[in-house]
């Protein structure tokens, strides 16, 4: 059975508000969790160990954030896009589900940060990585 076409064009800006509105709710949270970690972390310091003015330091973290922003946000709200227009008649919590590891799907890499620094660490100085020097 076929949808009528009002009802077509119903069900497409429902699911356009439902795009629209994640990916705003997606912009508002990293916006006020990077702000927030400008607040609260520590003080940078430059290459001298002297630390930055409490601005310069909220703006490098800031800075930080627009990284993290392009790196792992945009491939997110493109996932996001994706999955709202794939969306049909799919059961909330199912979609959830199904969902949720697609999204995470950018962040995985922060697993393995620096494991390539700790490997390198250990195999060319080891004195530094025993727990007794």
């Amino acid at each position: 059975m076929r949808a009528s076409r009002p009802a077509k064009a119903a069900w497409r800006q429902g699911v356009a508000w439902r795009i629209v509105r994640c990916v705003l709710l997606y912009l508002l949270v990293c916006a006020l969790a990077w702000g927030a970690i400008g607040l609260v972390a520590p003080r940078e310091t430059t290459s001298f160990s002297e630390q930055l003015s409490s601005w310069d330091s909220f703006l490098s973290y800031l800075d930080t954030g627009m990284y993290c922003f392009v790196l792992i946000g945009l491939p997110s709200i493109f996932i996001i896009v994706l999955a709202g227009l794939s969306h049909h008649e799919m059961e909330p919590p199912m979609f959830r589900a199904m969902v949720t590891p697609l999204i995470l799907l950018p962040t995985w890499f922060l697993l393995f940060g620096n494991i390539v620094e700790e490997l390198l660490c250990c195999k060319l100085r080891p004195r530094w990585c025993s727990p007794h020097s």
